[in-house]
């Protein structure tokens, strides 16, 4: 098995710097004739590259879909898919500490000023208990 990328560019190149990256499961095989065929297995998503880069949350979110769909896929071993994940991280890197560390200053930034404009929001004392509490999974909220 092996990941095919398909490449478009934006339609008006012009304007835009914009590519948009298609990546497919496939699987090579013989027919009855022995001829070489390939087969796809299943859409992996896709991702948006600017200019040389593909955006730092674009690359989570394509991760993160890519995995739960690999999950579904029943055919392929964990030791496969865990191989899959590396051929995918080779065209799209997973995020480094300066990026989650952004996102995350980021995200409290946006929390902050929602619940300015909305009122409410947890206490200083109810932020650190869900650092502490979350480890992996998030707590439930409702």
């Amino acid at each position: 098995m092996y990941v095919r990328w398909i490449v478009r560019r934006h339609k008006n190149v012009s304007v835009a710097d914009t590519s948009f990256h298609d990546a497919y499961l496939v699987e090579s095989y013989r027919d009855e004739a022995g001829n070489p065929r390939q087969r796809t297995i299943c859409y992996l998503g896709n991702i948006r590259q600017i200019g040389k880069d593909f955006p730092a949350i674009e690359r989570e979110l394509f991760m993160l879909r890519a995995e739960r769909i690999l999950q579904t896929v029943t055919e392929i071993t964990p030791s496969d898919r865990d191989e899959i994940i590396e051929m995918l991280q080779q065209k799209v890197p997973p995020l480094n500490h300066g990026e989650v560390l952004r996102a995350f200053t980021e995200n409290l930034r946006w929390y902050h000023r929602w619940w300015e404009q909305h009122g409410g929001g947890p206490s200083e004392a109810e932020i650190q208990r869900l650092v502490r509490e979350t480890k992996g999974e998030l707590p439930d909220m409702s």
